[in-house]
């Protein structure tokens, strides 16, 4: 039975005895959650977008200064691929640290909790319960996704701070060392968005760049 957005019951919990799994309407009532997707809200939106305007402001700082590397140029796009997936580790692990206080962790733990809370009782679990369980479960999801976008903001920030300081601007790479087509410090919001996203965007830019233009 499914209430709400992402209640389902009954689970299914392991029969140590007989070593299978045996529905939990068959043993004890319960309540189970079904994942749910959320949108994130816009206040987590705006957090996101607006830690990358701080790194690109600091990155523009950095260029403007001079204090800048050398522009790094990779012989050919596999170099520039495989320094991206380097870039994009090293800012993921700087990353991990402070997760912790992203948002979500509570709405999380509240949801948890609950589930505990119901599952361990005996009784029946009542239209209350799964209400109430169904409204946590929603909190949960919109609090992933507000912590999934604001982790994007601060990972593409740092990146584009550390992408103008160390000389490495993706399309510069990428089109090669005489190519202006747009100015440094842009290049760096632009890479440093590419390493907040993830790796698979930047496979499938080297892939295209290797492949070279569409035949018409």
């Amino acid at each position: 039975m499914t209430v709400g957005d992402g209640i389902a019951a009954p689970p299914v919990n392991a029969d140590p005895a007989a070593g299978t799994a045996t529905a939990r309407s068959e043993q004890e009532p319960g309540l189970s959650v079904v994942t749910a997707s959320q949108q994130a809200s816009p206040g987590a939106v705006v957090a996101g977008f607006g830690l990358i305007a701080v790194g690109a402001v600091a990155g523009w700082i950095v260029w403007r200064s001079g204090a800048s590397a050398a522009k790094i140029q990779p012989e050919d796009t596999t170099g520039v691929f495989l320094t991206l997936l380097v870039f994009a580790a090293a800012v993921e692990r700087i990353v991990e640290p402070f997760s912790r206080w992203l948002p979500g962790r509570a709405a999380e733990a509240a949801l948890s909790q609950a589930m505990t809370d119901v599952n361990s009782r005996v009784d029946v679990p009542t239209d209350a319960d799964r209400e109430a369980i169904a409204v946590a479960t929603a909190k949960a999801a919109r609090a992933k996704a507000n912590r999934t976008i604001v982790a994007w903001g601060l990972a593409s920030g740092l990146a584009t701070v550390a992408s103008s300081a160390g000389g490495f601007y993706v399309l510069h790479a990428v089109a090669g060392g005489d190519w202006n087509g747009v100015a440094v410090w842009v290049d760096a919001v632009v890479t440093g968005v590419m390493v907040g996203s993830g790796t698979k965007p930047l496979h499938d830019l080297i892939t295209r760049a290797q492949n070279g233009p569409p035949s018409p």
